[in-house]
């Protein structure tokens, strides 16, 4: 039997809902009808509106978890939504590129009644200071007592802190001693472990951050988050990690605004996200209208001058790496003798929502089909994670061995465009901590401007773009190099 990509469902909604509000926009025109993302300032709230805008949610049972000059994540019941957009919540079956090459449905939510868009999770709210109320959707990772040594295995893999460092030109900024001190990274993901790796480096470490109402900080039940989070000191040893866990208690992303809204108010220099979503490809439909008021978002943090690197996806086409404005993180895969070509587990395209914008913006190091095993990560004991890459991968065109690890070792082979994200966020600490007064067009283009060209290759047979000389779809401007980055911009912008 063919299923459709999405399809209404019997899964029961759950008792507790995430959300976003966007106040009314001081500009006139919604966020969620805007055509004009130059910049987030037409869409701040409109005077006074925001404290009634806010009264009215907690009104109908709704708790705010983290707020921004746009609006504001909520949590609550079902019946909150429904009372502030006359809808009702429903479930959807929605078919999704997940990790590791597999793909599966999702259970969405969305609202529908009079006047909701069928498919975009949009309500118009009774309250004249609310201009719409969009419910979050699980994200998908882009990864896609424990020892603080890894295990020996024989699989082939890079190494971190040196393997990485070393093939993203690191090492000579770090003997000059520019190793990212003073910068916070803020990384919006799965959660932050507490695994010995990271404390006999001396890496620094925030207390993690949960959103998700009764979920623990100090867990990663996925281990995503607590992995890739290593890629960030492979590059910036001497910067801050600041972990925020947006997954609920089963591991699924469902609290990927209210995280990123709640990294925003913190001020860090830096977030980076390695997650996104998934719509059809190739798309002449205009940008949905669930994405434009977290568009709005995203280039808000930017204009705030915060730097936000997003992940390119792993075969996914996401809105978030489109934005005008964000780093988006590509693939480039180093062979054993250091050839270096394209991963064909990267996505690679040109924006149809945004003229001019292409992802990737340059690239970190990513493995390859089916599963991406390529650097040997410090995880939860016994996470998702450390149970997947230790088996076989079953596949009819893409079978893969076990990674070499044990099931509850601490220690998992993987990579994605999950790893090239916080490999990027560590370039940008790199040279945020030598030359704090960047911009983050001017990062963008010392980072583009000293990348190491990559000409072989293809990204993901999604797209199938071959790599070639000078900058293009597959990689980007090609991998990074800190050392050069770092000499271009302390010539050029100093």
């Amino acid at each position: 039997m063919v299923f459709p990509a999405e399809f209404d469902s019997n899964s029961p909604v759950p008792d507790l809902v995430l959300g976003y509000v966007s106040v009314r926009s001081q500009g006139g025109v919604s966020v969620t009808e805007a055509t004009d993302f130059t910049s987030a300032e037409p869409f701040y709230a409109a005077s006074g509106d925001w404290e009634r805008a806010r009264s009215d949610v907690e009104a109908a049972g709704l708790i705010v978890t983290a707020e921004s000059r746009l609006g504001f994540s909520v949590a609550g019941p079902p019946a909150a939504y429904e009372e502030l957009t006359s809808g009702e919540i429903v479930t959807r079956e929605v078919l999704q590129r997940l990790a590791i090459g597999r793909t599966a449905y999702v259970t969405q939510l969305d609202i529908v009644g009079t006047d909701q868009p069928r498919s975009f999770a949009v309500g118009r709210a009774g309250s004249d200071a609310i201009e719409a109320i969009v419910l979050e959707r699980p994200r998908i990772h882009h990864n896609l007592f424990p020892s603080p040594i890894p295990p020996s295995i024989a699989k082939f893999h890079l190494t971190l802190p040196d393997d990485v460092a070393v093939l993203l030109g690191c090492v000579a900024a770090h003997r000059a001693g520019h190793v990212g001190s003073d910068v916070t990274v803020a990384m919006v993901d799965t959660g932050q472990y507490s695994h010995p790796y990271f404390l006999v480096h001396n890496y620094r470490v925030e207390r993690p951050v949960a959103v998700v109402p009764g979920t623990s900080p100090s867990k990663d039940p996925v281990g995503h988050g607590t992995g890739e989070s290593a890629n960030i000191f492979a590059v910036a040893p001497g910067a801050t990690l600041r972990p925020y866990r947006v997954t609920n208690k089963a591991g699924q992303l469902v609290g990927a605004i209210t995280g990123f809204l709640r990294a925003k108010a913190g001020h860090p220099q830096i977030i980076t996200n390695s997650w996104g979503g998934d719509l059809d490809y190739p798309t002449q439909d205009p940008l949905p209208p669930y994405y434009r008021a977290w568009v709005a978002e995203i280039r808000d943090a930017i204009e705030t001058g915060i730097v936000v690197v997003f992940s390119a996806g792993n075969g996914q086409f996401s809105v978030e790496p489109q934005v005008p404005g964000v780093i988006s993180a590509g693939g480039v895969y180093a062979t054993a003798g250091v050839d270096l070509v394209a991963s064909d587990y990267a996505s690679g395209y040109a924006s149809p929502f945004f003229p001019g914008i292409d992802v990737p913006t340059v690239s970190g190091l990513v493995g390859t089909i089916p599963r991406a095993q390529y650097l040997l990560l410090p995880i939860p004991p016994g996470c998702g994670i450390d149970v997947d890459e230790s088996k076989p991968f079953v596949h009819p065109t893409f079978p893969d061995s076990p990674d070499g690890t044990t099931a509850d070792d601490g220690w998992a082979l993987f990579s994605g465009t999950s790893a090239a994200a916080p490999q990027l966020a560590g370039a940008v600490a790199v040279l945020l901590g030598a030359l704090p007064a960047l911009t983050t067009a001017q990062i963008t283009e010392a980072l583009k401007a000293s990348a190491v060209d990559v000409t072989a290759g293809h990204n993901h047979p999604r797209y199938n773009v071959a790599a070639g000389p000078g900058p293009d779809l597959a990689t980007g401007a090609g991998l990074v190099n800190v050392s050069a980055a770092l000499d271009y911009a302390q010539a050029t912008f100093s």
